[in-house]
C-alpha cells in the first residue's frame, strides 16, 4: 500500500524504544512514496525521547524544519 502525501515527514525514533520497533518507523516512510522523508535515529533513546539530549535534537530539528519553511 501507500500514501499520496506530498508534504515532508521527518521521523524520530529511539533505538532503544521498546514499546515500538524502529521497522514500524521505516515502513510508514516506505509507503509515503511522494514525500519528502526522513528518519532520524535517536541513539539509545527511549520511547518517550525525554532525556536533556533527546530534547535537545527535537528542537534542533523543529528549528530546522520551521527555518526551511520561511525559505
Amino acid at each position: 500500500s501507500k500514501i499520496n502525501l506530498k508534504i515532508p515527514i521527518t521521523l524520530l525514533h529511539g533505538t532503544n524504544d521498546d514499546v515500538v520497533p524502529l521497522s514500524f518507523s521505516k515502513k510508514i516512510l516506505k509507503i509515503c512514496k511522494k514525500s519528502k522523508r526522513k528518519l532520524i535515529r535517536i541513539k539509545k533513546g527511549d520511547h518517550s525521547l525525554s532525556r536533556k539530549n533527546d530534547l535537545k535534537k527535537i528542537c534542533a530539528e523543529l528549528n530546522h524544519i520551521v527555518k526551511n519553511i520561511r525559505t
